[in-house]
């Protein structure tokens, strides 16, 4: 008993991330016993199969023909059997391990989504694409895999008892060559799980730089940089075509030398039987073409005990890998609480908060200001000066690094994600539009919201009549990252998002930048109306709508230089009326 424990718990610190996959199957443990079950059959039925085809050969050879029409139809009857067995089992593990790729799916995309964004630019796509797709679906049939494999290895162990029964001598023989065919097993599956590793990662490196690639093919071809991004994609290329060459090469090598020792198994039969054994009179003619038909089942138990070992170490590994995202470590997670907003947010705070996106650079340093009630504040400062920052901090985009961050008196990683996404929304430079048609792309913001509401948040955001215009109005596909409208258009389909979501707060990061001079005053002039009844924080390329704020807060270096309304700044900040004045003049030569 004490041995049996220790071996159970050993397997389970050997292979942990497969035993934690093991609540995606909780909904189909019925499912899971009649796959198991009719595996058993179909494997238990073809057992059959070798007992009644001797029996037929007997027949035959002594000229017994009633006796081999009868066997053979019950031969016949065995092989439907096995295949309505074999279907069945196959349809079972088709379903679960389909529902299972789903649910393992679904939890690492969600998860994804959660992860802050420091992590997810840290790793890159190609992380997060492998372990969604490929990683999912090995692991998400890992035990049924094992299931199959155990049944096939102990139907096999009943094969060979039944070759020894027949004759010990070919049983002798065959022991030996298992023996040794066990061994070359077990060098190639070690060797190739090893590279499996290094395979895996290559790919996502492929897979990142061909992301880069897809995304950025404007500004390669605007730059007229094919050469060198070809040179870097066929670098990346260079690295998994190596590890792919390798494992291609040794699994050749180890499956050319397998087949040699199985061809001498098969020579070592037929010579043992045609030279000593029949002529001996120790063995039956039909008894030495059943082993040597049904042969390949013996060779079967050897693959599958190899199997074993592939499918614990690889579906390990690939569970391994989407517990990456799964079971990620805290610091890699946006910070969130569970404790629950009684109002609307009226006040936002920022206490000596500190922010660098990489440990050894500081973004913000000690960053304090109070907004209360509705209003808009506006945030100036040099390109790097932080800005955006303290929108993505308000966001819950990054973690802070010191300081706190309070939205009405409270902490915000102890607020729960649904409080702090649904009271604060952001409008960005360039907004990400997906590749859907307008109206889903406007939904995203309220999937509840009427026809009409996200008809009348374009009219507000100046964007209806345009894409009226569009082939098919609000049903227009726009492609992906709204690759068929311009830049000022998804600004303004952005700012119509922002308008339908109707959060209290506000965030508008240089969300005007591409809009035109006609088109900018007419949205600056509903910002400044929705500041009446709600919190607006406005980050602008063209600084004139800082005049309309009812504070300002200056940022210089990753500190609050001074925080007044644009008039008093004007007469009391040297750094911001420099900034002011060179602003309004470009904004003048434009």
């Amino acid at each position: 008993m004490f041995g049996m424990h220790m071996n159970k718990r050993t397997r389970t610190e050997r292979y942990p991330n497969l035993k934690s996959l093991k609540e995606f199957y909780g909904e189909h443990r019925a499912k899971v016993f009649l796959f198991i079950l009719f595996t058993i059959l179909s494997g238990v039925t073809a057992l059959m199969s070798p007992l009644v085809l001797s029996r037929v050969l007997i027949a035959l050879t002594g000229g017994n023909y009633d006796e081999l029409v009868r066997y053979a139809v019950i031969l016949f009857s065995l092989v439907l059997m096995i295949a309505v067995l074999s279907y069945t089992a196959e349809y079972l593990y088709a379903r679960i391990s389909n529902s299972v790729f789903l649910m393992i799916r679904r939890k690492a995309a969600y998860r994804t989504m959660s992860m802050n964004l420091s992590t997810v630019y840290d790793k890159g796509s190609g992380f997060f694409l492998e372990r969604l797709n490929e990683d999912s679906r090995e692991s998400s049939a890992v035990s049924l895999n094992i299931q199959r494999t155990v049944i096939s290895i102990l139907i096999n162990i009943g094969f060979v008892s039944y070759i020894t029964v027949l004759n010990v001598i070919l049983g002798i023989v065959f022991a030996v060559g298992l023996a040794i065919l066990m061994m070359l097993e077990y060098l190639r599956v070690s060797r190739l799980l090893e590279n499996m590793k290094r395979s895996k990662r290559a790919v996502e490196k492929v897979k990142a730089n061909e992301i880069e690639i897809l995304k950025g093919i404007k500004e390669i071809k605007g730059l007229n940089a094919k050469d060198p991004v070809i040179e870097k994609h066929t670098s990346v290329s260079a690295q998994y075509a190596d590890v792919k060459y390798k494992r291609e090469i040794y699994q050749k090598k180890m499956q050319n030398l397998i087949d040699v020792v199985k061809g001498g198994i098969d020579l070592s039969i037929l010579l043992l039987a045609g030279l000593y054994l029949l002529p001996q009179g120790m063995a039956e003619l039909a008894a030495v073409l059943i082993i040597y038909t049904y042969k390949g089942d013996i060779y079967g138990l050897v693959a599958g005990l190899a199997r074993i070992k592939d499918t614990y170490v690889n579906g390990e590994l690939a569970a391994k890998r989407i517990n990456d995202i799964i079971r990620a470590p805290k610091e890699e997670v946006d910070r969130f609480g569970d404790m629950r907003l009684t109002d609307p947010v009226n006040s936002i705070e920022f206490r000596n908060v500190s922010f660098g996106y990489t440990e050894d650079k500081s973004v913000l340093n000690g960053v304090s200001f109070k907004i209360d009630g509705p209003g808009m504040v506006g945030f100036v400062g040099k390109s790097g000066s932080g800005k955006s920052t303290i929108f993505g901090l308000l966001s819950g985009f990054y973690a802070r690094t010191g300081g706190d961050i309070l939205l009405n008196g409270n902490d915000i990683s102890s607020l729960s994600e649904e409080d702090v996404r649904s009271n604060l929304t952001m409008s960005l430079q360039d907004p990400y539009m997906f590749n859907d048609t307008v109206m889903n792309n406007l939904l995203l913001a309220d999937p509840d919201a009427s026809r009409d509401d996200a008809v009348e948040a374009c009219r507000l955001a100046r964007i209806h009549d345009e894409i009226v215009a569009m082939p098919f109005g609000y049903e227009t596909m726009i492609g992906e990252s709204g690759a068929t409208i311009s830049g000022g258009q998804k600004q303004r389909l952005e700012i119509a998002r922002v308008i339908l979501k109707d959060s209290g707060v506000m965030m508008f990061d240089e969300a005007t930048s591409a809009l035109d001079k006609n088109n900018l005053e007419m949205i600056n002039d509903l910002i400044a109306e929705l500041s009446r009844t709600k919190m607006i924080l406005v980050i602008a390329h063209r600084l004139s709508i800082m005049r309309r704020c009812d504070r300002v807060v200056v940022l210089e270096e990753g500190k609050v230089v001074a925080a007044a309304p644009h008039d008093e700044l004007m007469e009391t900040c040297e750094y911001y009326r420099e900034l002011f004045r060179k602003n309004a003049g470009a904004e003048q030569k434009a």
